[in-house]
């Protein structure tokens, strides 16, 4: 087969399609049928490009098809005009739709549309669809072109628009809920009452309502609606009946045989304080979360199977009524296991610690057990960091998550050294989608030397602690890594003691919380604010490095990390027993994912002996200042200049840092 006529670009298209109708035709030889077909296919794909005159010619000689293209002129779209009922919608959304099938085509000029005959019918098409969603039941459109394009190729169009009248919500009567969702059913209703009416709203609301019910354990429940249209628009009152059915119970949890036995392990535990409850999404989705909590499922699937079984409840539990006839539904756990061991290496950078390299080995399932091992060796100019954790996602075959750690640090940035060996044990729990808390508890061995530091600055030199302690965090952020809105509060309670007669005791709190608000698309807000307060000990019986600072990219940003406060001579932060910040900011998307930001923060330090966690000093620094934000997908790569509103003798007028994640 030749093909004559056709430029290079258009045969990158035109070349394949006559490979596959070859192929279909399934024939070994040319035929006069096969070649007529293969001109119309090539004259439609010129059309469709947006050449309406093109023609094809074939001719057959011996067993070579050769067809001949004729393309003529590529025709444009030219001036939209709109003609009838044009004041509904704004002639821009109405153009947005009509031209919506050219823009989005691959490769379309988007400043230069080509005129394809169906892709504006298909526009038209949406423009009517557009009117009937907004209460124009009988809308039509007509697409009206110019009979022939002008001398430069352009083809101008006009869309006449008859609308009809206009139909709107009416009385919506609503009969059937259980009284549990009755009012969350009535909230959807009363939010669409006179509003524009149209069948595929009606459906939705159905579904809408369907899902309320599901979502607590109706999960036979059926909703349907009633109402007469007139000829003429106006009102719509609509009648709507639900069915709830019987409320059901959680029964088995099933986990698919493909899972490993460790997972399985894991997905009991998660699920298995659900089993004889009554059936809700908000239960489901808090053990859906606790199972990706483990990292170890790429995917999960969750899926209620009626039984036909009444509930079986301990016979010490007095029934209602509704217990008693309440029907079980199992729950079937499907999905994907992630690969359990990986190897990973990071490199990175920050204005404290400076280059910091870092390998890391995990495994979730290890010896099939679905304990998580994790292995971190990090270095950075302030010296190697091991670590080793063990985590048991489901501690007794419960919903707990256990913890063991074991941490070496050397620790070597200012005037003096550190090494420190700690143990650490936790357990958590995450209570519900946006509560969880840690019990924890450990102890430490640590070692600090000094050639010019007094014994007061550096505090003690040889110390060994046992803590124990808490913490609890309240998130409702939209996102742990990349929040817009929301809020959350955190805070951690611990008393340390004394192991081996160093002489060391004191309790410690850190209060944080953040409140994020979108302003516009683009433009958003965002308020943070920590108080951490040392009680039980001055700052110099208080060991060097487990004192409170200020100053740094996730506080008073004026400052360098830990400058914020008294310092020796040869500018090593001497921290405090207390520390209070609270920063504001307001950020502007530039162009995706990046964005611009100015901030203002403020903070002080104190050194004294408290006696209440809300002891703070008065002696307030504050800052200003801007920065760059670009969004990855653990976080945002952020750079801040704080420039120092208070500075002092000695101090620099600004800082600027370079760091991951959020100020707060």
């Amino acid at each position: 087969m030749t093909v004559e006529g056709v430029d290079a670009k258009a045969w990158q298209t035109l070349s394949p399609m006559l490979h596959d109708q070859v192929t279909l035709a399934r024939q070994t030889s040319a035929t006069e049928p096969l070649a007529d077909d293969l001109a119309f296919f090539t004259r439609q794909q010129y059309i469709s490009g947006g050449w309406p005159e093109a023609t094809t010619r074939w001719d057959l000689k011996g067993n070579t098809i050769r067809i001949s293209v004729t393309a003529g002129r590529q025709t444009r779209v030219g001036t939209v005009t709109w003609k009838g009922d044009t004041a509904i919608l704004p002639q821009e959304e109405m153009r947005k739709f009509l031209l919506r099938p050219s823009i989005e085509k691959e490769g379309a000029d988007k400043e230069n549309l080509v005129w394809v005959g169906g892709d504006l019918n298909t526009g038209a098409s949406l423009v009517q669809r557009r009117l009937r969603a907004a209460g124009y039941l009988q809308a039509e459109t007509t697409l009206l072109p110019a009979a022939n394009a002008d001398p430069e190729g352009k083809r101008d169009l006009t869309l006449e628009v008859k609308a009809g009248p206009a139909f709107e919500f009416g009385q919506i009567g609503f009969i059937g809920a259980p009284p549990q969702i009755d009012k969350p059913c009535r909230d959807v209703l009363t939010s669409v009452s006179g509003g524009p009416f149209n069948e595929a709203r009606v459906q939705q609301i159905e579904t809408q309502l369907t899902s309320i019910a599901h979502e607590q354990g109706w999960l036979d429940a059926e909703t349907t609606s009633d109402y007469t249209l007139g000829s003429k628009g106006g009102t719509v009152d609509v009648q709507v009946v639900m069915k709830p059915g019987l409320r059901y119970r959680v029964g088995h949890i099933i986990t698919h045989e493909g899972f490993s036995r460790g997972s399985k392990r894991v997905l009991q535990a998660g699920f298995r304080e659900l089993e004889g409850r009554l059936y809700s999404s908000a239960d489901l989705d808090l053990a859906f979360r606790r199972a990706l909590d483990t990292d170890m499922f790429a995917l999960l699937d969750v899926e209620p199977i009626r039984t036909g079984q009444n509930a079986q409840l301990p016979v010490n539990i007095k029934r209602s009524a509704e217990e008693a006839a309440s029907p079980l539904a199992d729950l079937r756990i499907t999905g994907e296991e992630t690969k359990p061991k990986t190897l990973g290496f990071e490199i990175g950078f920050d204005t404290f610690l400076g280059p910091q390299l870092g390998v890391t080995y995990k495994n979730t399932n290890v010896i099939d057990t679905g304990n998580t091992l994790a292995a971190d060796l990090n270095w950075s100019t302030a010296g190697p960091l091991g670590s080793l954790k063990l985590k048991n996602p489901a501690f007794l075959n419960t919903a707990y998550a256990a913890t063991g750690g074991l941490a070496v640090e050397s620790f070597d940035l200012f005037e003096y050294t550190r090494y420190g060996t700690s143990l650490s044990l936790e357990l958590s729990r995450r209570v519900s989608r946006h509560y969880s808390y840690t019990l924890f508890a450990g102890a430490s061995i640590n070692t600090v030397s000094t050639d010019v530091m007094t014994e007061d600055e550096l505090g003690p030199d040889l110390y060994t602690l046992a803590f124990a302690g808490m913490s609890f965090m309240l998130d409702h952020r939209d996102s742990v890594v990349l929040p817009k809105k929301g809020w959350f509060l955190s805070a951690r309670l611990e008393t340390t003691l004394d192991a081996m007669g160093s002489g060391v005791s004191y309790a410690r709190t850190d209060v944080r919380g953040a409140w994020y608000r979108p302003i516009t698309k683009k433009f958003r807000f965002a308020a943070g604010a920590a108080l951490m307060s040392i009680m039980g000990a001055p700052a110099e019986d208080v060991p060097i490095d487990a004192r409170v600072f200020n100053g740094g990219p996730n506080s008073v940003r004026a400052f360098a990390e830990r400058e914020l406060g008294a310092m020796t001579q040869g500018g090593t932060p001497l921290g405090g027993t207390s520390a209070l910040f609270a920063s504001a900011e307001f950020s502007y998307e530039i162009m995706p994912n990046f964005e611009f930001a100015i901030f203002g923060d403020m903070g002080s330090l104190g050194r004294g002996n408290n006696s209440s966690p809300l002891s703070y000093s008065s002696d307030f620094r504050t800052a200003i200042g801007a920065g760059l934000r670009y969004h990855l997908p653990f976080g945002p790569i952020r750079i801040d200049y704080g420039h120092n509103m208070s500075r002092q003798e000695g101090e620099r007028g600004g800082m600027l840092h370079v760091t991951v994640g959020f100020a707060f």
